[in-house]
């Protein structure tokens, strides 16, 4: 579809159709991405009072939480936030009806996620909220030189059902974009793959890390040129983007390689701008640093969301699990906060008999090692068996690569044999239900008794 159609002549009218504001959104997000920082703070601490006095007001959840703090839930002013509890996702499972507020008929959507963790999450947002995540978005996509309407290859996951397919159906016809799936397929299906975008020749490319690696690197083994399909970005999501990943993607596709981070909860948390660094939508959202340093990352903080928009779920100082390292202010100019990483989930950390946890960037570490000595390993997951095993599975990129053996050799040198490795190549790594790859399967921590079951053969 011509990119001008697409954008005026479906997606807008789409928008006004859901009284959803996106582009008068985008509009003001445009500006105030220059803004200064105090300026950003200002409006966020306004729109931070309005959804704590609403929350307390309108939510069974937080009405009882800030009665218990001694708080006046009509006087509720910014620096009260921290008086609340932490949020965590299993908290939306428990007390997910506690936290809804009143809204109209028809004023809302549900919202499922799940992921890596196993806890799948319903909940629903408002249609201010979701225009405001989509604006965001956009805002941060045309960093890329990508508008509303342009062309988009999607590699994600494919819906199951047939009411489902024609729901996401008419969603990657308004956004104009072809869905290539990452749940199932083979080696010819990348084939397939190949043929489609080179004939609808995307602007940008969007998907899973983990799909993406291997798509490109099937076209470069097979001497597809992927440079020749026109792409002129390609957006990471939902899994760790390491540097070798990154220069593979750059190379194969022949152009720049951007990398989001967010959550189906809030949205879009961080996007990382043509200089590199990774800017908050503080439009969107607040954020609180938790100091939580780890041995390579002194100044790494845990971070904790609060949603500005979101009035039919509130969700207040909401735990994500992960890490950010901040960053100075951006040359880029714009006032967004700026940190320079984000890395890690909280179950991402392996506990062995004696107490000592190893975080997922302790394992992420030594995959990249392995690659920059150049050893052939295309894929790996490190999944823990027993308090004291792992497992080691390893795709290879050539028969005899050496790569598990060293990183299993590693691995064990490094815990001080408090892991036994046992390595294992495999063809392919399973993928969770949503179609992603979990670097790491850890058992729950504190339990470290009950083995993970491997991949059905």
């Amino acid at each position: 579809m011509n990119p001008w159609i697409a954008r005026n002549l479906v997606y807008r009218p789409a928008t006004w159709l859901r009284a959803e504001p996106v582009f008068r959104l985008l509009g003001q997000y445009e500006d105030s991405q220059w803004w200064s920082a105090a300026r950003l703070a200002a409006l966020q601490e306004e729109a931070l009072r309005a959804i704590l006095r609403h929350a307390a007001a309108n939510t069974r959840h937080y009405g009882d939480l800030v009665r218990s703090a001694g708080l006046d839930p009509n006087a509720l002013e910014a620096e009260d936030l921290a008086r609340l509890p932490l949020l965590t996702k299993l908290d939306l499972v428990e007390h997910g009806e506690r936290l809804q507020a009143p809204m109209r008929p028809g004023t809302t959507s549900w919202k499922t996620t799940g992921g890596s963790t196993g806890v799948a999450v319903r909940l629903r947002k408002d249609r201010f909220a979701t225009a405001a995540e989509q604006a965001a978005s956009w805002r941060s996509y045309a960093w890329y030189g990508i508008r509303p309407g342009d062309r988009q290859a999607r590699f994600w996951g494919m819906p199951q059902t047939a009411k489902s397919r024609l729901r996401f159906g008419a969603i990657d016809f308004i956004l104009n974009r072809d869905r290539f799936s990452a749940f199932a397929f083979r080696r010819e299906d990348l084939g397939r793959y190949y043929a489609r975008l080179a004939a609808t020749r995307p602007a940008w490319v969007y998907g899973y890390v983990s799909m993406l690696v291997q798509f490109a690197q099937h076209c470069l083994d097979e001497a597809l040129p992927l440079v020749d399909a026109g792409v002129r970005a390609i957006v990471t999501t939902s899994e760790v983007l390491a540097p070798g990943d990154r220069a593979l993607l750059a190379e194969a596709f022949g152009a720049p390689v951007y990398d989001e981070y967010g959550c189906g909860e809030v949205g879009a948390v961080l996007y990382e701008c043509e200089r590199g660094t990774k800017h908050l939508m503080a439009e969107n959202l607040f954020v609180e640093l938790l100091p939580d340093p780890t041995p390579e990352e002194p100044e790494a903080a845990r971070l904790v969301v609060t949603d500005l928009h979101n009035r039919a779920t509130p969700l207040l100082r909401y735990d994500l699990g992960d890490r950010v390292v901040p960053a100075p202010p951006c040359v880029c100019g714009r006032g967004l906060p700026s940190f320079a990483r984000v890395f890690g989930r909280a179950y991402d950390v392996v506990e062995t008999r004696d107490g000592t946890r190893y975080h997922g960037e302790f394992f992420l570490y030594v995959l990249e090692e392995a690659r920059e000595r150049r050893l052939a390993v295309r894929q790996a997951q490190f999944v823990q068996t027993g308090p004291d095993a792992l497992e080691l599975r390893v795709v290879a990129a050539t028969d005899g690569s050496g790569a598990g053996a060293w990183m299993a050799k590693e691995l064990e040198t490094r815990t001080a044999g408090r892991l036994r490795v046992a390595v294992q190549e495999v063809g392919s790594i399973e993928r969770e239900p949503s179609g992603k790859i979990r670097l790491i399967r850890a058992l729950p921590l504190g339990n470290p008794a009950q083995p993970v079951s491997g991949p059905s053969r």
